[in-house]
């Protein structure tokens, strides 16, 4: 596969994934997160599956492998998500964002570790700079505070992401996309039932529905829960698992300028500062396959040329 189109596919992931922050606050306004996430899933598992069975795309799946997608789906989305959404309640939205931003450099070390994934000095200076940029783009609103239970949920949800990655990378190898994301969705899915018909069946039963907050659970289901995964899953195939995450520092960067498109928020100093540390982390960290590429174009260029 083209280096470029798998550029794309994590360009337009991270993309897909920036649009779930803008479009949350809508989703708020009348459904509760266990809702909203539910509800993603449950409509990521009929779309994918019906694919799957009227397109008759389908994989068998041999029985250790359907172990090892229940344990991706136990990370993500489910223990990522529970860490996350809870966490945010005790700690700043700076504070939350410092830590979820630690994700590709604790992923980097989980998977040179575990996996035995190798990284270059380049790709270490990358993810460090990347860092630094989506630490400023936190730092547009300087409130860093919190409680020690707050942190230790994001924790919970850092290490779910690193986990995630690691356990999602040799199954890449074996099948689909198509088929990991959906096994990953109905078992995260069948994860968070039980939660949500403790917490929130009450309220959701008995509510009255919003027609456009379940518009907008829709798309964030049909762009995040099934578009980004899937085009990510292909990412991890490609990249491995490092040089992917680093990807999604970009995800800061298009919630701001989302959010300026379709929110009216500024554009501060500290969020173009922070923007620009973001992307140059993420080219230098892709800088040997970035020469390779522009090596690769020139010469068949100079082939044209001589014809």
């Amino acid at each position: 596969m083209s280096k470029w189109r798998i550029y794309l596919q994590a360009v337009a992931a991270m993309l897909f994934w920036a649009l779930t922050f803008v479009w949350i606050k809508d989703a708020l306004v009348a459904y509760r997160p266990y809702e909203i996430v539910f509800l993603r899933l449950l409509l990521a598992s009929a779309l994918l599956f019906g694919v799957i069975f009227i397109g008759r795309k389908g994989e068998k799946v041999a029985r250790r492998d359907m172990l090892q997608l229940m344990l991706v789906a136990f990370f993500e989305p489910f223990l990522y998500f529970l860490g996350e959404a809870n966490g945010m309640q005790y700690v700043s939205s700076t504070l939350g964002s410092l830590i979820i931003s630690t994700i590709p450099i604790v992923t980097a070390l989980g998977a040179w570790l575990i996996l035995k994934e190798k990284v270059s000095p380049l790709l270490w200076i990358g993810l460090v700079v990347s860092f630094s940029g989506v630490a400023l783009l936190s730092l547009v609103e300087p409130d860093i505070s919190g409680t020690l239970k707050g942190i230790l949920l994001l924790l919970v949800a850092v290490f779910a992401g690193m986990f995630y990655a690691i356990t999602v990378r040799t199954i890449t190898r074996r099948y689909r996309s198509l088929t990991i994301v959906a096994w990953q969705s109905l078992w995260g899915l069948l994860y968070l039932l039980p939660l949500f018909l403790y917490y929130d069946w009450g309220h959701f039963s008995a509510m009255r529905h919003s027609g456009k907050g379940l518009l907008t659970i829709a798309a964030m289901s049909l762009f995040a829960s099934v578009g980004a995964f899937m085009l990510y899953t292909g990412v991890i195939r490609e990249l491995g698992v490092i040089r992917s995450n680093v990807f999604t520092n970009l995800i800061p960067v298009f919630t701001i300028f989302l959010a300026f498109l379709m929110l009216g928020d500024a554009l501060t100093l500290y969020a173009l500062g922070g923007v620009a540390l973001t992307v140059l982390g993420l080219l230098i960290s892709q800088y040997p396959d970035l020469r390779k590429l522009r090596r690769r174009v020139a010469s068949q260029n100079q082939a044209g040329n001589g014809m």
